[in-house]
């Protein structure tokens, strides 16, 4: 009889292949073990990146390769996997940690699990999460931390994991050529808006303090010509007043700039003067809406205004608008906008939620880095597209934008963040996820 290579091994070479090359990719070494192995696939050796020196620090490697379906509930966002018995007893006899890797050929996935980290009651059984335990080398630091002998002081283990490229959460603002001054028989903005108001073709871009008025445009062009000395009015370089050391100038920028992205932005957001906080409109009550931007080189979208139902009580659900405080801040002869993203929490899209502290800090406590990236892409995106003047077929008449803005440049760090990390040695990690009130509807 010929010999023969059955399709099920053909899968599982396919696997370890598969699962050494990511390894690679990691900057570890791998070892196969051969066809002696009696519950290993091979060895992952730890290297230091930067200087390529081996460290000694060894752990096992279980491939398990499956060619498609789907595994024991699965979802979108996690899946169970029940271990073998004898692969359990084999695995407590190791001298070196040991993890499993699920690879799945139909998508080419591969998702990985330190074979003690199982369901608390069930030590068969493990439960993957796919955000946190995917196999890729951004898992180093979480493999290192295995080989690591907590009962031995002074250990230390280097960071491992390889670079990532930083957003920086500045905007470069660029600033028109001219702004206009004037005096004002104001003496202050407050005073001023009650005249303000009894007029037409209003705006609120501006500043009046000291009974000094300043803005971006002719206030003589608009019902802001009220609260101005006509005679007085005058347009002067920009620079006269964005790059001037007295104080007063100074926050009269702060100000106009905040104002005039006010208006700018207008249309999609909405802005809190007692939290000096920007944030996403709803479009009815009780409605979600999405905000596509471009996140790198390709289109997404985002949930900016998301509504949720209470689970408990009729009527007491509650809205999350996608939310930011911008901040402004002049460094040398250049002014930039800080873009700190948060949230903000409505009962129906429009009332402010009684107890937004809870919520806040429920959403807060599930972010990921990923998902902080992707807020600071969609801000920066918005910004730069409110600085776009594109005049179509009904808005010929719509003014160009008054301020533009310019992304800096991306940093390249030495070491990523390593997340999953500090996520999973947090031993109250888990309790926290479980603990979410606010996904469920248990608050207000």
């Amino acid at each position: 009889m010929s010999k023969r290579i059955t399709d099920s091994q053909v899968l599982g070479e396919l696997g370890e292949t598969a699962i050494k090359k990511i390894v690679l990719e990691t900057g570890f070494l791998y070892e196969q073990r051969g066809r002696l192995e009696a519950g290993t696939d091979g060895i992952i050796e730890l290297r230091d990146p930067k200087n390529g020196t081996p460290l000694g620090k060894l752990l096992g490697v279980q491939v398990k390769s499956t060619d498609s379906g789907q595994y024991v509930r699965e979802n979108d966002n996690s899946f169970e996997y029940l271990l073998k018995p004898d692969d359990l007893k084999y695995w407590r006899t190791s001298n070196i940690p040991v993890i499993i890797v699920l690879w799945r050929k139909s998508d080419e996935t591969a998702y990985w699990k330190d074979v003690s980290d199982c369901v608390t009651g069930e030590e068969r059984r493990l439960k993957f999460d796919k955000g946190a335990d995917l196999f890729d080398p951004r898992c180093a630091d979480r493999i290192g931390a295995l080989t690591i002998d907590r009962r031995t002081p002074g250990v230390f283990l280097p960071p491992l994991n390889q670079g990532e490229d930083a957003i920086i959460n500045l905007l470069r603002v660029k600033l028109p050529n001219e702004i206009f001054i004037s005096t004002s028989p104001f003496g202050s903005g407050r005073d001023a808006v009650p005249e303000l108001v009894k007029l037409g073709n209003i705006r609120f871009d501006w500043v009046i303090r000291k009974r000094r008025f300043v803005s971006f445009f002719d206030p003589r062009e608009y019902g802001t010509r009220a609260i101005v000395d006509l005679d007085q009015v005058e347009a002067v370089d920009t620079k006269l007043i964005a790059f001037n050391d007295e104080r007063d100038d100074i926050n009269d920028m702060m100000d106009l700039l905040r104002r005039t992205v006010e208006r700018q932005t207008m249309a999609q957001l909405s802005f809190l003067r007692k939290d000096r906080l920007f944030h996403f409109k709803a479009v009815g009550i009780g409605k979600s809406r999405s905000y596509r931007y471009m996140s790198n080189v390709n289109e997404t979208s985002a949930k900016v205004v998301s509504a949720y139902a209470s689970k408990k009580k009729e009527g007491r659900g509650y809205v999350r608008h996608h939310a930011a405080r911008l901040r402004f801040e002049r460094l040398a002869d250049e002014w930039f906008v800080v873009i700190d993203p948060d949230f903000y929490f409505t009962t129906d899209g429009f009332q402010p939620h009684r107890y937004p502290e809870a919520l806040l800090a429920g959403k807060k406590r599930l972010e990921r880095n990923a998902a902080v990236r992707g807020q600071m892409m969609m801000w920066q995106h918005l910004l730069v597209e409110s600085g776009k003047h594109e005049v179509g077929l009904f808005d010929a008449d719509k003014p160009a934008p008054l301020l533009q803005f310019e992304r800096l440049p991306v940093i390249q760090l030495s070491q990523a963040v390593p997340e999953s990390s500090w996520n999973r040695t947090d031993p109250r990690a888990k309790e926290m996820e479980a603990q979410d009130l606010f996904e469920e509807g248990g608050i207000g």
